[in-house]
């Protein structure tokens, strides 16, 4: 995974495919989704570049439970202080007790799907700490939002207080731009999961596929007249 310093407290972790986030508070992590299977030594080498263990890391928040989000959830969950929290939609699926729902796919997402989905080894099953609920607000501080339609338990975490907020996979960055991410199994909820993004003030909006964006950038795609869809 390559690092990308987004701010001194803010890292994102580029897989392939998929995305995770570090976010520093003092001695304290918080990771934001674990990345595809195989991903904890790079996760562990980001946090000794800034002179901690794995040990720092406390709450792990997964957005949904696709393989490149939560592949590595199992293995970051042997971490000394690592809690594992998902919403409780898709906390049955993390825990392998059933296995998730495929997405709905329009033709143009069928092909995008194969490219970018079709080798990725399945995350394995992994303990959940938490089952995460709508309007929750974690001791760090982050508060969750729901976004069903990805998946059951699609959400986004919002940090009020460092201006930020993690969309998962329910928004995409897309040529500067924010679009409705694909591969969803409820494309009519998604679209109405993302309206909730234009309550959202932040500085910084980050993705689980794209660059981050001005937050002004994510709020202004939310409050259009239509929903920025172009694989729709």
């Amino acid at each position: 995974m390559d690092v990308v310093d987004l701010r001194p407290d803010l890292r994102m972790l580029v897989g392939t495919p998929g995305q995770a986030y570090l976010h520093r508070r003092g001695d304290e992590v918080l990771l934001v989704d674990t990345g595809p299977v195989g991903s904890g030594p790079a996760l562990a080498a980001a946090l000794r570049d800034w002179g901690l263990g794995p040990e720092a890391v406390t709450d792990v928040v997964l957005t949904h439970w696709h393989a490149d989000h939560a592949g590595s959830a199992a293995e970051v969950a042997t971490w000394p202080n690592a809690r594992i929290l998902v919403h409780a939609a898709d906390a049955p699926v993390v825990r392998g007790e059933r296995p998730g729902p495929p997405p709905v796919l329009t033709p143009a997402e069928e092909v995008l799907h194969r490219q970018v989905a079709g080798d990725l080894p399945d995350a394995p099953p992994a303990r959940v700490d938490h089952e995460l609920a709508d309007g929750e607000v974690l001791a760090s501080g982050a508060r969750v939002l729901a976004t069903p339609g990805h998946t059951a338990g699609s959400l986004a975490l919002v940090l009020d207080d460092a201006g930020v907020v993690f969309t998962g996979d329910l928004a995409a960055e897309h040529e500067g731009g924010v679009i409705l991410g694909p591969f969803n199994v409820d494309r009519g909820l998604a679209h109405r999961s993302f309206r909730r993004f234009g309550g959202v003030d932040v500085e910084l909006a980050c993705f689980g596929h794209g660059r981050p964006v001005a937050g002004s950038v994510l709020r202004a795609a939310a409050l259009a007249a239509e929903v920025p869809d172009p694989l729709g």
